[in-house]
């Protein structure tokens, strides 16, 4: 019945574009909680002039894009964990993930506004 069905695998690279290995996936989950962090502590110390709004503008995009690459490989290598343990370690990071989207939109507003209206 099922004898005629193909299913194709995509073989993603072992290895980044500058040689280094890529991250499996409980690594990658450390990491993206470790961003977070690095988020939560450094946004405070961006000061009110234009220059450093900008630049925790561009941190912000930055981090949050790194966030969402490292979400993505987490997908990419879920096979390497228990599913239990997968789900309860990257269960916030999902949660996360809708609200480093709209950082990362909210964050390129503000230095559209920073960089073409002042």
């Amino acid at each position: 019945m099922f004898k005629n069905i193909k299913i194709f695998y995509l073989r993603f690279p072992q290895k980044s574009i500058f040689g280094f290995k890529i991250l499996s996936s409980f690594q990658s989950s450390i990491s993206t909680y470790l961003i977070i962090l690095i988020i939560l502590f450094a946004n405070q110390f961006f000061g009110l002039n234009q220059l450093q709004m900008l630049a925790g503008a561009f941190f912000n995009i930055i981090a949050n894009l790194s966030i969402i690459v490292l979400i993505i490989n987490l997908l990419i290598k879920r096979k390497e964990l228990n599913k239990k343990f997968f789900i309860l370690l990257n269960s916030p990071l999902f949660i996360y993930l809708p609200f480093s989207i709209i950082a990362i939109i909210n964050n390129v507003k503000i230095s559209l506004i920073i960089l073409f209206y002042n």
